[in-house]
């Protein structure tokens, strides 16, 4: 019994969430080995309540808690779950933003950047 109960305030809260996706978010993190910055591209979905006018403030909140990780941390499964714990939790903490779910629909990771700049400046 306790268990229907649950899954039907489950069911019901999805009805009233919002989802919000982001696509081809483009940054730069540093890569643990070599200390360089390593150009990173996301997309994702985030699913809260009323979180469609928040879109300014969750883009601020991805690019810090990004910001946060080593390359060769958030392409793992740990380091993408830890992700996502931390948007959550960054959201709630610094704007009161109710995120319920994040899911993590790519990650591009761009190694040798600069190797690739100084192709770019030979031709």
């Amino acid at each position: 019994m306790k268990k229907s109960c649950i899954i039907l305030l489950l069911l019901v809260s999805f009805l009233f969430a919002d989802r919000l996706r982001f696509d081809d978010i483009e940054t730069s993190i540093l890569s643990k080995k070599s200390g360089e910055p390593v150009n990173i591209e996301l997309s994702l979905v985030l699913q809260g309540r009323d979180i469609a006018q928040s879109r300014v403030e969750l883009m601020d909140i991805i690019q810090s808690v990004v910001g946060g990780f080593w390359a060769e941390t958030l392409v793992t499964s740990q380091g993408k779950e830890s992700f996502k714990k931390s948007v959550i939790a960054v959201a709630d903490k610094k704007y009161g933003i109710e995120v319920d779910f994040v899911y993590i629909l790519n990650v591009k990771v761009q190694t040798c950047t600069l190797e690739k700049l100084k192709e770019l400046q030979k031709k």
